[in-house]
């Protein structure tokens, strides 16, 4: 599995966040979870305040720490600097980079599709990232962009994982 390398123009997003770890594997149950209650309570409300009927999301993992391994996840969608979000949403902002993009295989339904996605992450950080010999893991936000190809009703559902990176020292 190989990225596509792209100089990525950044994302101003508003949506809501919650804190989570990797230690225990929490954040692959925590992450899940919020997906679930996203969808049932938050979704739509977004859509509506920012104006839209549908919208590519976004899941970007925010203000890491690689000491603790703690960090926030947020579930956003595009806002533009004029748009007005819930009131209890936040927004963030991801900055112009270069990114290494990687698409999930295809996956027939919503339990494939989540192994798709983790273990993309798996080969990304336990393959990829050690094995190339050009490119290194950059500061900024890593984040995963869902659109269409995962709409309800699909044959198929995939998505992209975007990791910040930057030429080997």
């Amino acid at each position: 599995m190989e990225p596509v390398i792209i100089n990525h123009p950044g994302l101003s997003l508003a949506g809501y966040s919650i804190p989570t770890r990797l230690e225990n594997g929490d954040n692959l149950r925590q992450i899940p979870a919020f997906w679930d209650d996203y969808a049932k309570r938050l979704r739509q409300p977004l859509l509506d305040a920012l104006g839209k009927p549908h919208a590519p999301e976004y899941g970007v993992t925010c203000d890491f720490n690689p000491e603790t391994g703690a960090f926030r996840y947020l579930i956003a969608m595009e806002c533009p600097a004029d748009g007005t979000p819930p009131p209890d949403s936040e927004r963030r902002n991801v900055a112009p980079a270069k990114y290494a993009v990687f698409t999930t295989p295809p996956a027939a339904d919503p339990a494939s599709f989540g192994d798709a996605i983790v273990a993309t992450w798996q080969h990304i950080y336990q393959n990829w990232l050690p094995a190339s010999a050009k490119w290194e893991h950059a500061a900024g936000a890593s984040f995963e962009r869902y659109d269409g190809r995962c709409a309800p009703g699909r044959d198929t559902l995939q998505m992209d994982i975007y990791i910040p990176i930057q030429p080997k020292r």
